[in-house]
């Protein structure tokens, strides 16, 4: 799995990477606020993994630059966040998002001493890979058939403006398992890219599961993007994300996925403002001196 970080790290990092390097402690320790268990386990943590799984950039969304860090159970992924910044429009910082999306088939359970939260109110579920050879019997094997598997999938995205974005499968997977002690025999987590820079907008995860005494493949598809998504397999929809009332901008019907904003720091990470997002006003700025 190193080696898989190393190379995505290498291929989605900015290119002056000063920024990303000065940002990233600030990243890690924003994620290690949060404590995730699952519900029928609620005191048992989750592993968190310290190392950054991917670092992108977008300059078509005000320069902003992140990094994903993953929770495991059990050795399988349980929960992407996406640690970002941007220029603040009106501080002399960067204003840190925080974007999750659950991985986990059982509900999560999060945990943040913080003013903003997330709960996710269902697990994600699977799909069964209709028309697909049956898993091969190597983890070798495995590893090329999933990588075929996921280059069936493709899409788009369109943005606030009615701009199409295409969607690009990201060629390496985000996080390899093929040695998950419970659950299923083998699996990755792919994401699909959009063309406006290299930060993931669609989560695909593709596991191989025993079921009735025979392995079969399955899948999910995940938004990570505040924009419409579509997302294809052999040309036929499997997944879309369409802005609504009951999916707005900040969070999914079930929650599986969330973003808020969180703070502007400077990139040295000094305390300018806080954010306390609620359903009334997302956008609320606290004093700092009033934590």
């Amino acid at each position: 799995m190193v080696t898989f970080s190393l190379m995505l790290l290498l291929a989605g990092a900015d290119p002056d990477d000063g920024l990303a390097k000065k940002m990233l402690p600030i990243y890690r320790k924003d994620a290690e606020t949060y404590s995730l268990t699952v519900e029928s386990a609620p005191k048992q943590a989750l592993e968190f993994k310290k190392e950054p799984l991917f670092e992108w950039l977008n300059p078509a969304r005000s320069a902003q630059q992140g990094t994903l860090f993953l929770w495991l159970r059990d050795g399988r992924p349980a929960a992407l966040v996406c640690i970002f910044s941007s220029s603040d429009d009106t501080l002399p910082g960067r204003r840190i998002m925080h974007e999750f999306h659950a991985l986990d088939p059982e509900k999560l359970i999060v945990t943040r001493n913080e003013y903003n939260e997330w709960k996710p109110r269902a697990g994600l579920a699977r799909k069964e890979l209709t028309g697909s050879a049956p898993p091969a019997t190597t983890p070798s094997a495995r590893r090329r058939q999933m990588r075929q598997l996921a280059q069936e999938f493709s899409g788009y995205s369109v943005d606030r403006d009615g701009k199409r974005w295409e969607l690009r499968l990201l060629p390496t997977p985000l996080y390899r398992y093929p040695v998950a002690k419970s659950g299923v025999v083998d699996g990755a987590l792919f994401a699909l890219m959009s063309s406006a820079g290299t930060d993931p907008e669609v989560l695909l995860l593709i596991e191989a599961k025993m079921e009735d005494g025979k392995l079969r493949w399955e899948y999910a598809c995940g938004r990570f993007s505040d924009w419409e998504l579509h997302v294809q397999r052999k040309n036929t929809e499997v997944f879309s994300s369409i802005p609504s009332d009951t999916n707005p901008f900040f969070n999914d019907p079930l929650h599986l996925y969330r973003i808020y904003p969180v703070k502007v720091v400077t990139p040295d990470g000094k305390l300018l403002a806080r954010f306390r997002s609620s359903s009334t006003n997302p956008w609320e700025v606290i004093p700092v001196e009033d934590k």
